[in-house]
């Protein structure tokens, strides 16, 4: 019987423990398994920005799909959450995820599977490392290397237990793959270092340094489009260019991640350091987005989208940053909030306008992040007892209609002021939410007071009172 036949049976029959015990080499190459407790009624793999294969579940949550014509390489796996997978070609993955738990429950299994599991292995002992290392940052440079070294000395035994693996063969791609992911996450520790380190001065702390203390920059091939999905690499890369910005304005301004200055010199050193295009595109695409989604200075964003245009080979980049600023445009301070499609509980369509009766903060949410969903919809409970003065409404950002009002039903929020997006991907554009923490505030008469606020801000009440007393 064909390997994919196999397959397809082990599927139906074995999904709830997803281990096969089959070690031959497919006729062709699959991947499939099941999604306990689904957002969604697909999933997506995604190569790069592109979304390669879009996968419906069946009635029992599990899917199947032969890739065809495809790239062997890293992918992202995406429900709700995402995380990464490798497939070459002959590989027959099967998954399994629970999405109240998605990285910890995520397994693998099935041939060529060991490569995935390795990476999320990697991954859940990076977020492990991560939860006790924030007081080592405050060490002095020779204690924080050792303790980089103590934690790298696991690193490499475990992937010199992976590589010798005798019943495993991998490929030269893979192998460098798993090579960067043993190193990249303290390389960025190194990089993170001066600017996590207590102090102000971190231009003279920077250079109190030992002389080969960021040396090993040398060995890293920043484009390498082999590791480009990896989220070691992606997390090094920006935490590189962020401390080659700060190097070209340090003596002259603070260090601020946020500032027209900071983001300014990080577009000369992506044009200068990056030549792998796809990545270059994806690096100032990213930029635009996070700086319009944090500055209400319209002057700088109109001066940085034009320094970015200038230096993208993209016209794909180019038509996407036109849009963003326009759409950008439309929601300035003293602009009335777009005429948004929205649906209420009742699946009544309606204008985002038209439910502005008094001030008004809007929130956004979506069910695939459950801790935000709740602390989100907790904030504003909080703060509608202290300031009746303001309506609070939340907006779902989710396509699913029926697993919005399933959610509203179990946690029993106030169905008068829970809205969803009646068309997601537009409305997101109008508002230029690309940010699930972005919080709008508007007057009663639906003017927009500040399209860059943040519940969650130590600063959100005060600017509250500030609008109240206007």
């Amino acid at each position: 019987m064909k390997y994919h036949i196999a397959l397809l049976s082990l599927l139906v029959v074995c999904t709830s423990s997803c281990i096969s015990e089959d070690k031959d080499k497919a006729d062709g190459t699959y991947i499939g398994g099941e999604i306990i407790n689904p957002v969604q009624s697909y999933v997506l793999l995604r190569k790069g920005e592109n979304v390669t294969d879009s996968i419906p579940l069946d009635r029992r949550n599990r899917f199947l799909h032969k890739l065809e014509n495809f790239e062997s390489g890293l992918y992202r796996f995406e429900h709700g959450e995402h995380q990464i997978v490798h497939i070459e070609e002959g590989d027959s993955i099967l998954l399994r995820v629970n999405t109240k738990e998605f990285d910890e429950s995520l397994s693998f299994s099935g041939y060529g599977s060991e490569k995935s599991t390795f990476l999320i292995d990697m991954y859940l002992h990076w977020e492990s490392e991560n939860n006790n290392i924030k007081r080592k940052y405050q060490k002095n440079p020779q204690n924080f290397q050792k303790t980089l070294d103590s934690m790298s000395i696991i690193h490499q035994e475990e992937l010199s237990d992976f590589l010798n693996n005798p019943e495993a063969t991998y490929s030269d791609d893979f192998i460098d793959i798993a090579r960067a992911v043993s190193k990249l996450d303290n390389y960025q520790r190194k990089e993170l270092y001066p600017f996590a380190h207590y102090g102000k001065d971190k231009l003279n702390f920077i250079k109190t340094l030992p002389g080969d203390f960021y040396r090993f920059r040398e060995s890293v091939d920043i484009n390498n489009p082999n590791l480009d999905e990896l989220y070691g690499f992606r997390r090094y890369l920006g935490s590189y260019i962020n401390h080659l910005s700060f190097l070209r304005y340090g003596d002259q301004s603070k260090y601020d991640r946020m500032s027209y200055v900071h983001n300014h010199h990080q577009i000369a050193v992506i044009d200068s350091i990056i030549t792998n295009e796809p990545l270059k595109e994806r690096l100032l695409n990213q930029m635009a987005r996070i700086f319009i989604a944090n500055s209400n200075n319209s002057k700088e964003v109109a001066t940085l989208f034009n320094e970015i245009k200038a230096v993208s080979s993209s016209q794909e980049t180019i038509e996407n940053i036109d849009a963003l600023y326009s759409n950008n445009e439309s929601m300035q301070a003293g602009n009335t909030i777009p005429d948004v499609l929205i649906v209420d509980t009742n699946l009544a369509m309606s204008t985002l306008s038209s439910r502005i009766t008094k001030p008004t903060v809007l929130y956004f949410w979506s069910y695939s992040r459950k801790s935000h969903m709740n602390n989100s919809h907790q904030k504003a409970k909080d703060l509608q007892r202290k300031y009746p003065e303001f309506n609070f409404i939340a907006i779902n950002v989710n396509k699913e209609q029926d697993k919005w009002i399933r959610h509203l039903d179990n946690k029993n929020y106030n169905s008068l002021m829970e809205y969803q997006l009646a068309k997601p991907a537009l409305g997101r554009k109008q508002l230029v939410l690309n940010d699930i923490n972005k919080t709008i505030v508007l007057d009663k008469k639906g003017v927009i007071l500040n399209s860059h606020a943040n519940i969650h801000s130590s600063k959100f009440e005060n600017e509250l009172l500030a609008y109240l007393n206007q």
